[in-house]
């Protein structure tokens, strides 16, 4: 927000200055000055109380057209002078008016055609945008509202309705388009396969040129990437991509699952989901947990959160380990609750 607040004074500031508004603002200063000393010369004869202070303040609502009564001019000088303050004030918060609202005019189409810089930091970035990117982002947005969220394509416009969601428009394998969107100071980069062009093979290919092009500017941010073909592994992980998302294979389990025991795909679906239900969460290791066994872990989370401890991540994913199994330092717990811990 306070990126914003600047980044519209800066705009505001340039545009008065190719208008040349910053010498009508201080004819304007200068001609409410000089009026005002002769209202208040014109005046003060018929109005002994009339401070020139007084005049001042009827020189400036009178400028801005509110004009609230408490002075008014009796002389015909003093109504002469009032119908050119009228007449200079129109003019002059006219074409200020039109500055500023042709800002964020300016800005809210520069918005969505994706031709602003990205100047905040620790943010989601979704590379590619299509059915798949559209619930990535709903569900990122339910999570936390207040997440900066990228999305960088090559269409031409893209409005987004949620507040902290911008959109970056160039090829996501140049660097000048990962450079606009701040890639070296994100937090996270999801690179959704481009199904469009996947009958010529070449989706996989783009998607690990991305995932190169994004390490190179930053080889410690959590990338993430779809993968169409099962093959094209090994070159993903030659791009230091650290979660691979086979989706063809992940439905397909899915489904089987759902063959064959009844209710395990809707459990899935509500694990999966942030609209609704129970999440899948994971937290780091608490110092009092350090060194209990697994059994006493998930009864302590029963009991403190009411949530349920599916295993721990270290190097490896253990999922339902062994009960004495010891916590370890390094363990990420992996639970499933209502809220977040």
């Amino acid at each position: 927000m306070i990126y914003v607040f600047l980044h519209t004074l800066k705009a505001l500031h340039v545009s008065l200055e190719k208008s040349n508004l910053y010498r009508l603002l201080i004819l304007g200063l200068v001609s409410l000055l000089i009026f005002s000393t002769g209202f208040y010369f014109c005046e003060s004869p018929t109005n002994p109380d009339l401070k020139f202070s007084d005049a001042l303040w009827w020189g400036f609502v009178t400028c801005t057209t509110v004009g609230y009564g408490d002075y008014y001019p009796l002389t015909p000088g003093g109504r002469i002078i009032g119908i050119f303050l009228m007449l200079i004030g129109i003019s002059i918060f006219g074409f200020l008016t039109a500055a500023i609202a042709s800002i964020f005019v300016e800005n809210k189409l520069k918005e969505g055609m994706g031709l602003m810089d990205i100047k905040f930091n620790d943010h989601v970035v979704i590379i590619g945008w299509n059915n798949k990117s559209q619930v990535i982002l709903e569900e990122l947005v339910q999570d936390n509202p207040n997440r900066n969220i990228v999305i960088i394509d090559e269409i031409e416009k893209l409005y987004l309705d949620h507040k902290n969601t911008f959109f970056v428009h160039g090829d996501p394998t140049k660097d000048e388009t990962l450079i606009r969107a701040n890639i070296p100071n994100a937090n996270t980069v999801i690179v959704v396969a481009d199904e469009k062009i996947d009958g010529l093979g070449m989706s996989d290919a783009k998607s690990v040129l991305i995932c190169l092009a994004v390490d190179k500017f930053n080889t410690n941010i959590h990338l993430i990437a779809e993968v169409l073909n099962e093959e094209n592994v090994p070159h993903f992980r030659r791009a230091n991509v650290n979660d691979i998302i086979i989706t063809n294979q992940m439905s397909s389990r899915i489904i089987v699952r759902s063959a064959l025991y009844k209710n395990v795909s809707h459990a899935l679906k509500e694990l999966l989901t942030t609209s609704y239900g129970s999440e899948i969460y994971e937290r780091k290791v608490e110092n009092e947990d350090i060194g209990i066994p697994f059994k006493d872990l998930v009864f302590s989370y029963i009991e403190k959160y009411n949530a349920i401890v599916l295993g721990v991540a270290n190097k490896n994913i253990l999922l339902n380990p062994d009960k004495d199994y010891l916590i370890q330092k390094e363990d990420i717990i992996i639970y499933i609750s209502k809220d977040k811990l």
